[in-house]
């Protein structure tokens, strides 16, 4: 038996385990070559689905093709499930009909078969623990554990994006007890902003996370996308979006560009293959950093605004941000960091090496608690059993009704009163 933890991404998904030898978390390492992230795409064929590297492999190749095995290809692919899920839709793929759930439980299934094989025959997969952005709704949530529980899988445990970062962060990072550590997790589908404490060992969500499910890598993606349709249309006559369906050749090769400008060059450029009049022409796309900083400057601004409004509630706790942790592909981009520099010069941002492992790895993670929490007060009374309350604090559920006084008291942070949600069951 053996439990995973699985960061599911609208580009990458990675999955990490305890490994029994060493009693350590890993990174499961998928494609035979050492890879620890797995593109979260599937295409659908004749003869079945493809995916992850050999569904993205098309994207490399599709130039090549005719123009109606082109269009064929493109619209029988799903790059981003993950951004558009949805209890009510369907995708129609070869010809059939799958609902959302569907797609997730055939992509599960090929991310337990793959991590199976790099644990072991012998590694039977009974649980999993997984993270979502903090704006997905209930209903997405629901979907994901369809899936598993479709495949016979528990699920353990759901964890925010960013708390499963710090928790996945703190493996091989010291966090010393009341650091303020602002999460910015920037990823292919979302931005995500949390900041996080240690509190009696134990790591907490200091205010509520914030997030934007309209800003991620991807959609920056298509504003590079757009730029290079522009400059194609403007030199060829020739629109790489025919029929207003997206070129997702085009867009990964955006993509690629895009991940290139973390790097320390002022200028970088990529090969756009194109088939004009039925012979293949080379278009580089080349754009400048300040040009590249220009197009894109509005989702980035849109990202640290979000990270303002986890600021403000910072703030009017008189936390100190001691540190940056940037998670995701596009956090890596300097004009991120200049932006985050710019609005909290004192702290230190750093990221955790291999950027895109630490949500998974926090998934599976369990940090040990180094000290004995606040003890529960005398004037406090057991929950009742029909009652679920949350602190909105640390989101612990050992929560109590105070007696002979109004609110509610945590046992795990001590925070009373307001700071504790309460909902009632059936």
């Amino acid at each position: 038996m053996a439990k995973i933890g699985i960061d599911f991404g609208s580009s990458y998904t990675t999955v990490a385990w305890i490994n029994p030898l060493n009693e350590k978390p890993e990174t499961v390492k998928f494609n035979g070559d050492g890879s620890v992230k797995l593109p979260s795409v599937l295409l659908a064929t004749e003869t079945g689905f493809v995916i992850g590297f050999q569904a993205s492999s098309y994207l490399d190749e599709v130039f090549q093709l005719p123009f109606e095995q082109r269009i064929e290809i493109m619209s029988n692919f799903v790059p981003c499930i993950k951004k558009k899920l949805s209890t009510k839709a369907t995708e129609l793929l070869y010809g059939n009909k799958y609902s959302h759930e569907q797609l997730l439980t055939i992509f599960f299934k090929y991310v337990i078969e793959q991590t199976a094989a790099h644990c072991g025959s012998h590694t039977y997969i009974d649980s999993v623990v997984f993270s979502h952005p903090v704006e997905f709704e209930k209903s997405k949530i629901q979907l994901i554990h369809n899936a598993f529980t479709n495949l016979h899988i528990a699920v353990e445990n759901t964890l925010y994006e960013p708390e499963a970062a710090v928790i996945g962060y703190s493996i091989d990072h010291r966090i010393s007890d009341e650091e303020g550590i602002l999460v910015f997790d920037f990823g292919g589908g979302t931005i995500d902003v949390a900041c996080v404490q240690k509190k009696y060992g134990e790591l907490k969500l200091a205010t509520e996370p914030k997030g934007n499910s309209n800003c991620g890598g991807q959609d920056i993606d298509y504003l590079l996308y757009e730029d290079l349709r522009k400059k194609i249309q403007a030199k060829y006559s020739f629109d790489i979006s025919d029929k207003n369906m997206i070129d997702y050749a085009m867009l990964n090769s955006c993509r690629r560009l895009k991940e290139y400008f973390s790097g320390p060059n002022d200028v970088y450029e990529t090969n756009i293959a194109l088939v004009i009049d039925g012979r293949i022409t080379t278009y580089k796309y080349r754009l400048s950093r300040d040009t590249f900083n220009n197009i894109i400057y509005s989702k980035v601004s849109d990202a640290i605004s979000v990270a303002k409004q986890v600021l403000a509630d910072v703030n009017s706790k008189k936390i100190k941000v001691g540190k940056v942790l940037l998670i995701g592909g596009s956090s890596q981009l300097t004009l991120v960091r200049e932006m985050l520099t710019e609005l909290l010069p004192e702290s230190e941002i750093d990221t955790c090496g291999e950027k895109d492992i630490a949500v998974a790895l926090g998934n599976i993670y369990t940090p040990e608690k180094d000290k004995k929490g606040p003890e529960n007060p005398p004037f406090a009374e057991p929950l009742n059993m029909n009652k679920s309350m949350i602190c909105k604090k640390c989101r612990s559920e050992k929560c109590y009704k105070l007696v002979e006084r109004s609110g509610y008291h945590c046992l795990d942070c001590g925070w009373e009163g307001k700071n504790i949600t309460v909902t009632f069951q059936n």
